[in-house]
């Protein structure tokens, strides 16, 4: 029932859903009242793609509509295309939204159309907050309009992003990192000392180990270091924040082979994290048949050594 100062209103709104399968959903859907209205939809979402189609039979308009949705997961991006046709008019809309922070997500988008024209829609969203900017550009569909609205938004975008953004997460990230580190330091150094007593205690197998390789020309580690590896034009630069781990490397040869599966290789023995919260690298330089041979691997990437794809023209010293 709606109260207005020309009397009530009474109406009825209803809603039939039905499951089609696992990842579509049908809706048949009465409005009565004044503005009457006859509705169909259905909605296909799966992981990357999300597809609405609608029909609409009422007063005062009658539409159809077409939306896809393209869901970019490891971006955190989502693109869309929708497409309208009625007894208004039509109109095509495109836009794109981007999460920006962990709270806060920026869309945008261009509707062309008949007879609305050209319009561009800014919107932030911030927690329970939303910042909304229509921008009408032109009362006719012309190219010039059409393509300030989407390269304009695009390049203020990146600008804002690379100039601002970017640089306000990566300060917040390093007092983050350097305040952890403070709260920590005691903790760095116990884990530290425990990783070289591990190694100690794993001397005898080293040379066991490392002997056997020598004498059957087979897998000799060289040289493993673990941490903060800084890596430009292919040269590897080291950091304070690493740990010699060419002992415990060593150690887990076997049979002229060396597997680590996908975890924190600070969980092996002898190892610890020398860069708490930062990206780690695991550099190895070994021989293998009296060949050098060289590999770095992130933290968590598997390792199998050995493999001709490490093979490098510098004898190892």
């Amino acid at each position: 029932m709606q109260f207005t100062p020309e009397g009530i209103r009474p109406g009825i709104m209803s809603t039939l859903a039905m499951q089609i399968d696992k990842h579509s959903i049908g809706y048949v859907s009465y409005h009565g009242g004044i503005r009457s209205l006859f509705s169909t939809q259905v909605i296909r979402d799966t992981e990357n793609n999300r597809y609405n189609f609608s029909i609409q039979v009422g007063i005062p308009h009658s539409f159809v509509q077409m939306q896809y949705t393209r869901k970019m997961v490891v971006q955190e991006l989502r693109l869309r295309i929708a497409v309208k046709l009625g007894t208004f008019g039509g109109v095509i809309e495109y836009g794109a939204e981007k999460k920006v922070s962990k709270h806060s997500n920026l869309s945008f988008s261009v509707v062309c159309g008949v007879p609305a024209g050209v319009k561009l829609k800014i919107r932030l969203t911030r927690a329970n907050q939303v910042y909304s900017f229509p921008i009408h550009m032109c009362e006719e569909i012309m190219p010039s309009p059409v393509f300030y609205a989407t390269v304009v938004p695009l390049i203020v975008y990146i600008v804002v992003k690379k100039g601002f953004v970017k640089p306000f997460l990566k300060q917040e990230k390093s007092k983050k990192l350097e305040k952890q580190k403070q709260n920590n330091f005691n903790k760095l150094l116990e884990r530290r000392k425990e990783a070289l007593a591990a190694q100690e205690l794993m001397q005898a197998s080293y040379n066991r180990i490392k002997d056997e390789e020598e004498r059957k020309k087979g897998l000799v580690i060289i040289k493993a270091i673990y941490g903060k590896i800084i890596k430009e034009a292919g040269d590897s630069e080291l950091s304070s924040e690493v740990i010699d781990v060419t002992v415990p490397i060593q150690c887990l040869v076997k049979d002229s082979k060396l597997i680590i599966h996908e975890n924190s290789k600070s969980e092996l023995p002898g190892f610890f994290d020398p860069a708490l919260g930062e990206d780690k690298m695991l550099h190895v330089i070994y021989n293998y048949h009296e060949q050098p041979h060289e590999v770095t691997v992130g933290d968590t990437e598997s390792l199998r050594l050995p493999k001709t794809t490490h093979r490098t023209n510098v004898n190892a010293t």
